[in-house]
């Protein structure tokens, strides 16, 4: 029984929310009738007390001419809404929905209906007064209502004035959706979700505040405003996931409204039945929206504000492993490598590196979240997408040069991450196989390096040297051979000597790297080639000579094997074409024998 109660009024309340127009006009006519109807009552108390203060008797009042008041309501009516329409359609012009946000403003809407049943209330009254001996209604209206909507009418223009700015729309926007969502936490309205048309009507809520700001974000050309309709987006989308877990399940159902909403319409059934099992369609909605506009901020230049896209991604992801609703991990992983490969897709065509630079940080900040809450299969296949982008970024810097900085920012961003798993202890084998991943960054497995010159590009071996250099601090010295290992590789394109020049001038760059750069960037003034534990250089030194050595004897030992080989080959007068064929295969082993031994 007290459900259905319950049930009845949220059904009335719900009814009244979708009817505010005529909800509003039946509350203030409620109230005229009643005033009206008490202010009669009362009329010999109110005229005794008159006559008793001002000496103003009934028949002094009925003596009055008030037949003016229907042409004054007339002025204050025409006055108001012609402001009113001015202003909205101006406004709108700028600012899409904004009308469709004054047709649901409480206060506009009784206001407007108060005007125009109150001169209603007005013409009737002045004119049949006498038959109906209603002189009290004639009193309050001349003396009640006109004055006060004639008081009201300057502070309600200029209520609309600001109503329409911007901003105000975008924190009007911003507060309806956040009570639609906190709403669905109410008893009375999850009761009623056995009606699917009571579903549909707050998905569509909920959905259309998504479209609206992004058509805001569209059309509007001021920064500030942009600015803050991201910021209410990530609001909006972490106070949906804080209390999503109170819905009835019912609401996650892909109803109609869902599915032929723009964002799912070309969706087939088994991606409803997965929005709709792991109840995320609301933060596919966004990020779908947010996805948009990053693309377009970027091809537009504003760097800035694609940046704070990607910070409000990052941070619901932040809040998604706080909460553990691990199934949105898996839609804003998708998020992050599709901005990725737009944003090499813009910095390849336009040789600017400044949003994938921004982007890989907030792409960090979530991996570090990952360590945060010990998601190893996470972080294992963040790096996984790291080294395929840096592989791919590799492989255009040959045409794009600035684009190698974008590398070494990868490997800024995955060292930091190193070296915060070593100092919470992980396992060795998983800190090992991460290592080997961030080895590979600057190594695509399928293209080749043979032309290229391998010193236009050494900032990621300064990242990796450091790296090693903290290994050595913390007295991990397995993965610092690991890294001088890998560091030796590069002797498959420089002798000796020029390698140890190569190399002393990595030491003199890292030992006189300090914390910050001279500039300032799109992250602040951080320099990533820093490394605190430079002190460490000369043990570095040492290991790289020992293994230097080892593997040059080694190559030595196998090219004189080869040599000898050869020589023996070469000493017979008479060679079969097979000898002939061996010969030809040994001297170019000997040639290439320094290539393929260090990178082998």
């Amino acid at each position: 029984m007290n459900n259905n109660i319950t049930i009845f009024f949220a059904s009335i309340l719900n009814l009244i929310n979708k009817n505010r127009s005529l909800a509003s006009s039946v509350i203030v006519l409620s109230i005229i009738l009643i005033s009206d109807s008490l202010f009669h009552q009362l009329y010999p108390q109110i005229i005794s007390l008159l006559e008793q203060f001002f000496n103003i008797n009934k028949d002094a009042h009925g003596a009055v001419d008030l037949t003016f008041a229907p042409e004054i309501w007339g002025g204050v009516l025409a006055t108001v809404l012609g402001t009113l329409i001015i202003v909205i359609a101006i406004a709108a012009e700028s600012t899409p929905k904004l009308m469709d946000l004054f047709v649901r403003d409480w206060i506009s809407l009784i206001f407007i209906w108060f005007l125009i049943l109150a001169s209603i209330h007005s013409t009737i009254i002045m004119y049949y007064f006498e038959p109906m001996n209603r002189l009290s209604s004639v009193m309050l209206n001349t003396y009640i209502y006109l004055p006060l909507s004639s008081i009201l009418s300057l502070p309600y223009i200029f209520y609309i004035l600001l109503y329409s700015k911007t901003d105000n729309v975008i924190k009007k926007l911003y507060s309806l959706n956040i009570s639609d969502i906190k709403r669905l936490k109410q008893k009375p309205i999850q009761l009623t979700m056995n009606n699917i048309k009571v579903i549909e009507h707050y998905q569509y809520q909920l959905m259309s505040t998504i479209d609206q700001f992004d058509d805001l974000l569209e059309y509007i050309s001021f920064k500030e405003a942009q600015t803050e309709i991201i910021r209410r987006v990530g609001d909006t989308v972490r106070v949906y996931m804080m209390n999503k877990d109170s819905y009835d399940a019912k609401f996650f159902t892909a109803t109609d409204t869902i599915r032929n909403n723009p964002t799912f319409r070309t969706y087939i059934e088994h991606q409803y039945k997965d929005i709709e099992d792991r109840k995320t369609f609301y933060e596919v909605k966004s990020f779908k929206m947010m996805g948009n506009a990053y693309i377009r901020k970027m091809e537009n230049g504003e760097y800035e504000l694609a940046s704070l896209i990607a910070n409000e991604i990052s941070s619901v992801g932040l809040l998604a492993l706080e909460l553990k609703q691990d199934n949105l991990i898996t839609d804003i992983n998708i998020r992050f490598n599709t901005f990725m490969r737009f944003a090499i897709k813009h910095a390849v065509k336009n040789n600017e590196p400044r949003n994938l630079y921004n982007l890989a940080f907030h792409y960090s900040t979530l991996l570090q979240g990952y360590v945060d809450k010990n998601k190893i299969d996470l972080l294992k296949m963040g790096y996984f997408y790291f080294k395929f982008y840096s592989n791919e970024i590799y492989k255009q810097a040959a045409n794009n040069p600035s684009l190698y900085f974008i590398v070494d920012v990868l490997t800024t961003e995955l060292k930091k991450i190193s070296i915060l798993i070593s100092e919470k202890n992980w396992d060795i084998e998983l800190q090992e196989h991460l290592l080997k991943e961030i080895l590979q960054l600057d190594n695509p497995p399928d293209y080749p390096k043979d032309d290229l010159d391998q010193t236009v590009n050494n900032g990621v071996r300064v990242l990796q040297i450091g790296l090693a250099l903290h290994y050595i601090k913390i007295e991990n010295f397995d993965f610092a051979e690991t890294i001088v290992a890998d560091v030796l590789d590069d002797l498959a394109y420089f002798d000796n000597q020029t390698y140890l020049n190569l190399m002393e001038g990595l030491y003199n760059r890292i030992r006189f790297s300090g914390p910050t750069f001279w500039e300032d960037t799109d992250r602040g003034n951080t320099n990533i080639y820093y490394s605190p534990d430079s002190d460490k250089i000369d043990d570095f030194k040492k290991i790289l000579s020992k293994q230097m050595k080892s593997r040059l004897e080694k190559l030595d030992r196998d090219v004189q094997f080869l040599r000898l080989e050869l020589d023996k080959l070469n000493s017979k007068e008479e060679k079969t074409p097979l000898e002939k064929e061996k010969i030809i295969d040994l001297e170019e082993k000997i040639n290439t024998r320094r290539k393929t031994f260090f990178i082998k």
